[in-house]
């Protein structure tokens, strides 16, 4: 299985959990310049759009999928936020 057939798996999973747990699945891999947003929900009970970046890891080998989120990654987001959000 390539990398991009797993990502979209984890993605898939977090899908099903987050609509288990009460949010809406408004968009799936919302791109913009400079990267994408994996899902952007609705937490239906609050009312407020929820933006998930989706790391999916087979194994520690690679460290944890919280270790691959880094400074530059959060920037990339919200830049991904503030321009859905202008959209």
């Amino acid at each position: 299985m390539n990398k991009v057939n797993f990502g979209k798996i984890g993605e898939d999973v977090a899908c099903k959990y987050l609509t288990k747990n009460n949010y809406k699945i408004i968009e799936r891999n919302f791109y913009y310049k400079g990267g994408e947003i994996d899902i952007i929900a609705l937490d239906e009970e609050k009312d407020e759009l929820v933006f998930v970046e989706v790391k999916t890891r087979a194994s520690k080998k690679y460290g944890l999928p919280s270790e691959a989120v880094d400074a530059n990654k959060i920037n990339h987001i919200i830049k991904g936020v503030k321009y859905y959000l202008y959209k």
